[in-house]
């Protein structure tokens, strides 16, 4: 076997990919193999990036790259949406080192890595034509401060673990090794987090002691304090609970008790606190009042939430007060509807309509307002139905699919498929309800209504969980067509059907339960064929 000078080459679009670039080649170069692995595997990793190693000349790449590129063992192709050229630009480095690599000794070891864009857009250097099963792996989101966020930490982790096994030669055996020592180093990561965390508060708590007993430096110390005391809370409400129960136990005690330094520092202080830190301080305390069954409290902890935001909205205008009274009003709607209050829900539901619209107008070009108010709209449907007011129901879709559909019609450029693919979902909704009423014309309506959304996405292909709700809503139109004695329509439903359907079932990225629900949905389709 050959001897090669690195182990992996990796090639960028230095204009949007830099940055995982050299991300991705510190994490190789610092990785090291479990004590127990390091017998069986390769030592420390080589990797060649071009901008740690030379700068370019006229004839850099001949002298340099190419050199370096023949002799890895592996190409690691940056996917981003500048990485995307034609195939034939002369000054598309992307496309040589591919091209150059695959005629090597080497040329099956390619690895696509997904840096920016969705997961299913085009690859670099027509990737996918000349490797039809490419493995992509996600390092969407990588950063110098990816460890701050347990939930992108676990999935780089992984991710980048596809990386490191064929480059170590590790054979399949050892994976769940691989991966049972890494998700300790993320536990011994979070730890240290959480530690830290600890270290503030109690910097914190002594910071505010001397600024009490400093009256020169009082006020300035108190609002440093309060600052980071704030800082704090909204850092540790980020954290994953549920992982563990230290986990979530620490979590709560880090949030309480800065919520409570919050409290003692703003009385005497000229800094008010920060809307969003008094919002997450009152959410988390009714969230604890409502596990240990103290209701009436949990109920005052949620409406001074809703209060705070409220007023600090009317006496500034700001949004992020606008925000966080959206936050607020939508926690406490999805507590009543814990609680069985659905009357209660449905009220708070429809204060959320109103103050999302208003919010709206208030502050143009925030996404968030529009989306909140299709979410309301949308859990209002889901509650109307429950009961049976189907009607009500239906107008409630239509309504969230209406606030959805001015989302997407701001997306000036490339319309993004998880919104397409809700406001398609919210149609078909809207529809269920008709044909349950059954008004088979309104139903239609809503289902060729949706499908017609899902063309709206240019990208091939579209996700598989957008490509199940087409097949749903086909089969729907198939059965009302066949019902009412349009065969030609039905026929043409039912194959669409199956060719979305087809789609799900043989989509790399697409989801075992996904995948089964196809399969369901096939069998009916067929049922419904044979009469049955």
């Amino acid at each position: 076997m050959p001897e090669f000078k690195y182990d992996a080459f990796i090639s960028y679009r230095r204009s949007d990919g830099t940055h995982v670039a050299r991300w991705l080649r510190r994490a190789l170069e610092r990785y090291r193999a479990p004590r127990s692995l390091r017998g069986k595997v390769r030592g420390k990793l080589r990797i060649y990036l071009d901008t740690v190693y030379e700068r370019g000349t006229s004839d850099f790449y001949e002298q340099n790259i190419k050199p370096a590129l023949l002799s890895a063992r592996y190409l690691l192709v940056i996917a981003t949406p500048h990485a995307v050229r034609s195939a034939h630009s002369s000054d598309d480095w992307i496309h040589r080192e591919v091209k150059d690599f695959t005629a090597g000794p080497n040329g099956q070891n390619v690895i696509a890595i997904r840096a920016g864009g969705e997961f299913d857009d085009p690859l670099p250097a027509d990737l996918r034509k000349r490797f039809p099963n490419i493995e992509i792996v996600d390092l969407r989101g990588a950063n110098r401060l990816w460890f701050l966020n347990p939930t992108r930490a676990a999935r780089l982790s992984s991710e980048k673990l596809k990386i490191i096994a064929p480059l170590l030669d590790l054979p399949d055996e050892q994976m769940p090794q691989l991966r049972q020592e890494e998700e300790k180093q993320q536990q011994v990561r979070f730890g240290s987090m959480i530690g830290a965390t600890l270290g503030v508060l109690i910097a914190v708590s002594a910071l505010s002691i001397f600024a009490l007993q400093s009256r020169n430096r009082a006020t300035r110390s108190l609002e440093d304090s309060m600052f980071s005391a704030g800082s704090m809370v909204l850092l540790s409400s980020q954290m994953i609970e549920g992982q563990n129960n230290e986990n979530t136990r620490v979590r709560r005690l880090l949030i309480n008790q800065g919520c409570d330094l919050i409290d003692k520092l703003s009385v005497g202080s000229a800094r008010e606190p920060q809307i969003s830190e008094l919002v997450v301080c009152r959410l988390e305390r009714a969230r604890s009042r409502e596990q240990l069954g103290e209701q009436s409290e949990a109920r005052k902890e949620y409406t001074e939430a809703i209060d705070l935001a409220l007023q600090r909205h009317v006496r500034t205008s700001r949004s992020d007060a606008g925000l966080r009274l959206i936050e607020a009003r939508k926690a406490f709607a999805a507590y009543l509807t814990r609680q069985n209050d659905n009357a209660g829900a449905e009220d708070e539901y429809r204060r959320l309509v109103e103050e999302s619209r208003q919010l709206g107008v208030a502050h143009v070009g925030r996404e968030e307002f529009p989306r909140a108010e299709a979410e309301a709209l949308a859990q209002f449907g889901d509650l109307q139905s429950g009961r049976g007011n189907r009607a009500m129901a239906a107008d409630s879709y239509q309504a969230a699919a209406d606030a959805v559909a001015r989302i997407v019609d701001s997306q000036r450029d490339e319309k993004e498929p998880m919104t397409v693919g809700w406001l398609a979902r919210l149609l078909r909704l809207a529809g269920e309800q008709h044909m349950k009423l059954d008004d088979a014309d309104a139903a239609l309506k809503k289902f060729y209504r949706s499908i017609e959304v899902c063309q709206l996405i240019k990208s091939s292909p579209v996700p598989p969980a957008m490509e199940q709700d087409k097949a749903v809503t086909q089969a729907l139109i198939f059965a009302i067509e066949k019902q009412r004695g349009n065969s030609a329509a039905a026929e043409n439903a039912r194959n669409e059907a199956i060719a979305s359907i087809l789609r799900v079932t043989t989509a790399s990225n697409a989801t075992g339960q996904l995948k089964q629900q196809a399969a369901e949905l096939k069998s009916w389709i067929e049922s419904q064929v044979a009469g049955n």
